[in-house]
């Protein structure tokens, strides 16, 4: 169910991004020290805080709509947390990577986005891990199943206990 309200959420919230990333009155100009992108359409600043242009608009709300999606089954969930926590992450590294902040010229990478891919990322890599422990035999099964295996072992009787003190 985790994974669900993952895909739900983070969905909702790419997918408002992109949308907001077209309205031109949400969007800043680009600061003076802006690199140049090769993709200059609807380029500037959403909310003076995230770089945006059109394609990754596009790309943030097609990740949105596919999360949104992801909501009608657990697999699905499952499958786009994992593949959000991947592609976003790795977002994340190329916006802090000097010669790729931009991706060519192509995605705004850098400045605030490091940090939205990022949490993005850490996020659906702990809801995965924990969920991969728990599936390794950290969850409640086995533990019921170790508990019973050792019931035997260590149980005391009342009696036992007379004899021992």
């Amino acid at each position: 169910m985790q994974f669900k309200y993952f895909s739900v959420w983070v969905g909702s919230i790419y997918l408002l991004l992109g949308i907001l990333g077209f309205i031109p009155l949400l969007v800043s100009e680009p600061p003076l020290n802006a690199p140049d992108m090769n993709i200059s359409s609807a380029f500037g600043q959403l909310f003076a805080l995230f770089p945006v242009n059109s394609l990754l608009n596009v790309f943030h709300a097609v990740l949105g709509i596919i999360g949104i999606y992801a909501f009608t089954g657990e697999a699905e969930a499952k499958s786009y947390t994992r593949w959000c926590a991947a592609i976003c992450g790795v977002m994340s590294i190329l916006g802090m990577l000097p010669f790729a902040r931009t991706f060519f010229g192509l995605l705004p990478l850098y400045s605030n986005n490091i940090w939205l891919h990022g949490v993005t990322a850490i996020v659906g890599s702990v809801l995965l891990s924990r969920r991969l422990k728990i599936a390794a035999g950290g969850g409640a099964e086995s533990l019921g199943s170790y508990r019973e295996s050792r019931r035997g072992t260590q149980e005391r009787k009342p009696s036992d206990l007379d004899k021992a003190g």
